[in-house]
């Protein structure tokens, strides 16, 4: 069950990093959103090859292409918090742990009991702290990382976030250069 519910959760995240994550962004395409009109009596046909050859020059100016798709180079995270097993959580936080840890805290209990005289009680004390102090400690694990899960959720939409700002600065660049192309060649550009 609690496999089930932290596969769950690691479905969730790489949902969201796949939508995050793969990050393709469409340009604007040829102009990189900016627009041309004919100022001074251009034909249609004109326009399109001043604007395509304007384009080409505009790539090869700026290294930057808004007719491709550019996708978000790939996310790399931290390794897990110590004492998990990557994504699916240790071993002993699952079924089972309150039951290990109360069988080894009577364990040690009914040695502890037995070197004072009295196994029996020793072992139900041992019980019962090896349940608590284990209940204590998976708590803590999975608080870790449910903390590690949202730091990694936070880095990747820093880096989403980073990767649109580029994209975006170099659309700019390029409309820059194709605007000063085509004006140039005597068209408004807008």
């Amino acid at each position: 069950m609690k496999r089930t519910k932290s596969l769950l959760q690691l479905i969730g995240i790489a949902g969201t990093t796949i939508l995050i994550g793969l990050g393709n962004v469409y340009a604007a395409g040829i102009g990189g959103g900016a627009h041309a009109y004919p100022a001074a009596g251009q034909s249609q046909d004109q326009l399109k090859k001043d604007s395509f050859e304007c384009h080409n020059w505009s790539v090869q100016n700026t290294g930057f292409d808004p007719t491709k798709t550019y996708r978000a180079p790939a996310t790399y995270s931290s390794a897990p918090p110590p004492g998990s097993s990557g994504y699916f959580g240790s071993g002993e936080t699952g079924e089972g742990g309150v039951m290990k840890d109360a069988a080894g805290g009577a364990a040690l209990g009914a040695i502890g009991g037995a070197i004072a005289g009295n196994a029996g009680m020793g072992a139900a004390i041992g019980a019962l702290s090896g349940s608590l102090f284990g209940g204590a400690k998976r708590s803590s694990r999975k608080s870790e990382e449910a903390r590690w899960r949202e730091q990694q959720a936070q880095q990747q939409a820093q880096q989403q976030q980073a990767f649109q700002q580029e994209i975006n600065a170099r659309n700019d660049e390029y409309r820059r250069a194709y605007s000063a192309c085509m004006s140039s060649r005597k068209y408004t550009v807008r």
